[in-house]
């Protein structure tokens, strides 16, 4: 703003101030044109600018502060703001002395009992309320505030005594000014994180400082402001200060248990539901800062790798269960919502995209919970604190106490409770159980727990399938170590393993085909028991009569999730690999394969043509397993047949179309060229393309690859020596010939 030079020369007075002049007037002032505005309020502005000692003196403070208490009122209005910050320098003179009464307020001289002192705090509650309401939604005047240094005079404001004495007005002013400077305005909310605005918006928001009368009716303004900080645009800013301060994190998992423990006991007064309301927002926003905060960076996550912080998240998490979605912005009245926790299995909303077994599946009728549960997740996954957490007897006395507790089969408030927390404590006792002697420990000390999980937890009875889920993953690490696979079958688990192939569960399906194909992993006695297991008559998770082998290989075939095919045709790898190359003492699963006529040989080229690039390694299993294949009688089993269809392009081209899953095509839409997929190629072609080692493949693979071909040639040497016999008419004519013409001649 340029001040004429007689505005300038008119403000060097003794006598009654501009301010307290245009005061008289400051409530007709929005009615007056532009121009009549200009010329109403420029000496007063030109006086604050360039007499400020004299503005703050003993008998014009009062005058001063009533200026800036009418700048605020009059900056309610958006058209009124927007005329201020277009035509003046509001923002940089609220600025200066917000600057003026902080460095007042916050110095020792200062006198907490004077009258002097009770209006200087009048003068920066109105400056606060000024830069407050000029900044809403106005980047222009944000802007203004942030080059005049009002940021760090905002950030300095919340060191004052009396925010913290007299919430109210004195923190509502402040807390305010905080959110309106830096809500969807990065700029000021980077430079407020800088200077640790962070540590006071926390400590407002804890219990104790709550006790304070009118405290809390702060909490919802300061909720806000966190959650500008922290979730919008200056979230890296504020993840990197959680980062440098290890006690953020610790602060408010303390905040959190403590406002549980209140809303619990009924600390706050029942009569007033303001005040409940207010502590169920606070909580609402403490829980999503933290869980934004370890999602974005590991190094908040390692802060609550300790034993004790577990142990109060699982505190939080049976308040959440037991409270449900208490807050009325959790109660959206969704017509979709599921009627318990986790939902029924035929209800494929919740599981229709692939997740690790370390990820809980979501909770759309509960998310607190479900946010807690995440965070269990993140700090018992934190590898640094693998030992700690795992050798913490407590610890794992709560999870096992959870899991230990009977579910019963009613679906009651009490299952509903146990399911949310038995989901975290398996996913939570999964992420210990990532080393084989954690695994081998848990099972040797704990093998009734173990029991449990696969008859109870994992059993298809249990209808929920976030907890099932949960269970299973722990199970699949147990699975793992050489020393517990014999102890897990004799337990029933590869049964349990079976009956849950056919689930539409993706999550639960990929996880007991894993169990699966670790148990066969075992020894051979072992691993002929899992076999069979896969081959006999059971009853499924439906209770209807099933084969697993059967199960398996339309879950391969139909399944459009890369996930389930990958993992599935790796176990029909290993059975075929089993069965047919194993010093088996009996030959019944090669019976049982024989007269169920198991195509086991399409699969394992499918892999090959869909995902042998992506994927080398399990391209080199797949061709074991077919090498393994074409060595069996052409007479007594179908696979040699199978593999010889399966080289003309008729039959091995359609193979390679695979449905993508609908959640990525609008992904793959938007990125084509880099989700372009090679051109499809018939078993034969790629096979000569790996003999002749065209792109880039394995050494071992190409040898892998002609050992195929060399044993498709000698099993089959008379019916290629006479293409016209009765037994070679019974194999493809295409198949056969390139067979003979196309990949023989490469070996």
């Amino acid at each position: 703003m340029v001040i004429p030079t007689h505005i300038r020369r008119s403000t060097d007075m003794s006598g009654e101030s501009p301010a307290k002049a245009w005061l008289a007037e400051a409530a007709q002032w929005g009615e007056l044109d532009a121009e009549s505005q200009q010329q109403s309020i420029a000496p007063v502005l030109a006086y604050l600018l360039l007499q400020g000692d004299l503005a703050v003196s003993a008998d014009r403070i009062v005058d001063t502060a009533k200026t800036f208490q009418s700048f605020a009122d009059l900056s309610r209005s958006a058209s009124q703001r927007q005329q201020l910050t277009e035509t003046t320098d509001l923002g940089s003179i609220s600025s200066a002395y917000l600057t003026r009464a902080t460095t007042t307020l916050t110095s020792s001289a200062s006198d907490a009992a004077s009258d002097t002192r009770a209006e200087v705090v009048f003068l920066l509650v109105q400056v606060l309320r000024c830069i407050c309401n000029l900044c809403a939604d106005n980047d222009a005047a944000r802007a203004q505030v942030l080059a005049s240094g009002g940021i760090d005079a905002l950030a300095s404001a919340l060191e004052v005594d009396e925010v913290w004495r007299q919430p109210q007005p004195v923190g509502q002013a402040a807390f305010g000014g905080v959110l309106n400077v830096s809500l969807d305005y990065a700029p000021c909310g980077d430079r407020l994180v800088a200077r640790g605005v962070l540590r006071p918006l926390l400590k407002a928001l804890a219990p104790d400082t709550a006790s304070v009368p009118g405290a809390m009716r702060n909490w919802p303004l300061v909720s806000m402001a966190v959650d500008a900080l922290c979730t919008g645009g200056s979230q890296p800013a504020a993840v990197r200060e959680l980062e440098m301060h290890a006690d953020y994190a610790q602060s408010i998992l303390r905040s959190l248990v403590r406002l549980a423990r209140l809303l619990a006991d009924g600390g706050a007064d029942e009569d007033d539901e303001a005040a409940r309301k207010a502590m169920r927002g606070a909580q609402r926003t403490l829980l999503w800062t933290l869980l934004e905060a370890v999602e974005k960076s590991p190094a908040v996550a390692r802060q609550l790798a300790q034993p004790e912080s577990v142990l109060a998240l699982f505190d939080l998490l049976d308040h959440f269960l037991v409270s449900g979605a208490a807050s009325e912005d959790d109660d959206d009245d969704d017509e979709e919502k599921e009627e318990h926790e986790g939902g029924e299995e035929n209800q494929q909303d919740d599981s229709a995209r692939p997740m690790p077994p370390n990820r809980p599946m979501p909770a759309a009728a509960n998310r607190q919970a479900d946010a807690v549960t995440q965070l269990i997740v993140a700090a018992s996954g934190d590898d640094s604190a693998l030992d700690a957490l795992f050798g913490s007897q407590p610890l794992i006395n709560r999870l096992v106490g959870i899991l230990s507790t009977d579910r019963g089969t009613a679906q009651n408030a009490r299952t509903a409770r146990l399911d949310g927390l038995a989901a975290a404590a398996a996913l939570c006792l999964g992420n210990l159980a990532r080393t084989d002697a954690h695994c081998v420990q848990l099972v040797d000390m704990h093998s009734a727990l173990v029991r449990t999980l696969i008859h109870e937890w994992l059993a298809p009875r249990t209808t929920n399938v976030r907890t099932r889920h949960a269970a299973s993953g722990l199970l699949k690490n147990l699975t793992m170590p050489a020393a517990n696979k014999r102890r897990l079958a004799e337990f029933g688990a590869v049964n349990v393993a079976c009956a849950n192939i056919d689930t539409m569960v993706v999550p639960i399906q990929a996880n007991a085909i894993g169990m699966l194909r670790h148990l066969l992993a075992g020894d051979e006695a072992d691993a002929d028991a899992v076999v069979l297991a896969m081959l006999q008559p059971m009853r499924n998770s439906r209770g209807q009569p099933a084969v697993a082998m059967r199960d398996l290989l339309a879950a391969v075939r139909e399944t459009d999730i890369d996930g389930i095919r990958c993992e599935g045709t790796r176990l029909l790898a290993a059975v075929a690999k089993r069965v047919y190359l194993g010093r088996s003492p009996h030959a019944e699963p090669r019976r049982m394969i024989a007269e169920a006529a198991y195509d086991l040989a399409t699969p394992l080229v499918r892999l090959v043509l869909v995902d042998g690039q992506r994927h080398p390694m399990l391209r080199q299993e797949c061709l074991v397993a077919l090498t393994v294949l074409a060595a069996t009688s052409a007479v007594d089993q179908p696979h040699v047949a199978a593999i010889v269809r399966l080289l003309a392009p008729e039959h091995s081209l359609p193979l390679c179309v695979v449905a993508a899953p609908a959640d990525q095509a609008e992904d793959q839409d938007q990125d084509q060229p880099q989700q372009q997929q090679s051109e499809p190629c018939s078993f034969g072609d790629a096979l000569a393309a790996v003999m002749r080692a065209d792109a880039d493949v394995w050494p071992q693979t190409t040898l892998q690859a002609k050992s195929l071909v060399t044993g498709l040639r000698d099993q089959l040497a008379d019916l290629l020596a006479d293409p016209t016999s009765s037994d070679a008419q019974r194999l493809d004519a295409d198949g056969l010939r390139i067979l003979r013409d196309d990949l023989i001649p490469l070996l």
